[in-house]
């Protein structure tokens, strides 16, 4: 064997510095994009059509809900359609374990109803109702990332 190969606790330790250094880059990444679309919203009124909670099933069988609102929203330009609750690349952006938070989420949206819309400037389409971001998902991967990069340096010392 040669003097310079790498052993099992170095490999160890690039994989945990390497996929910490990622897990905390997407997770910055995320966080600040969330909030960079909540600081440029647009604040307009819309029209609540319906609302449900759907399903997503994960793998290993596990189960998360999603609040959904249909909505219809006005920009200087044109009328457009929404289901978003929270800013995100998607309806997706907020997922609730137990449904019943998921119904709380959305308990207040009537159809017919009146509400604030918060829509990008930048992109008409990507509206949301809660302008709150969700940030939690974001900041755990910078934590996680940051205690794997921890890690992985305190095995190379």
């Amino acid at each position: 064997m040669i003097g310079s190969a790498i052993g099992v606790v170095d490999l160890l330790a690039i994989v945990a510095i390497g996929g910490g250094l990622l897990l905390a880059g997407v997770g910055g990444r995320r966080y600040l994009r969330l909030r960079a679309v909540a600081r440029r919203a647009v604040e307009t009124t819309g029209t609540i059509n319906g609302k449900r909670i759907q399903l997503v099933r994960g793998s290993g069988g596990s189960q998360s809900y999603v609040p959904v609102v249909d909505y219809e929203y006005r920009t200087p330009t044109e009328r457009r359609e929404g289901t978003t609750v929270y800013p995100g690349n998607s309806q997706f952006a907020k997922q609730f374990g137990p449904e019943s938070a998921a119904e709380t989420a959305v308990a207040d949206y009537e159809p017919g109803g009146q509400t604030t819309v918060y829509y990008d400037p930048d992109d008409p389409a990507h509206s949301f109702l809660i302008a709150n971001p969700q940030t939690a998902t974001a900041i755990s991967l910078v934590v996680i990332g940051l205690a794997a990069l921890v890690g992985g340096v305190l095995l190379v010392v």
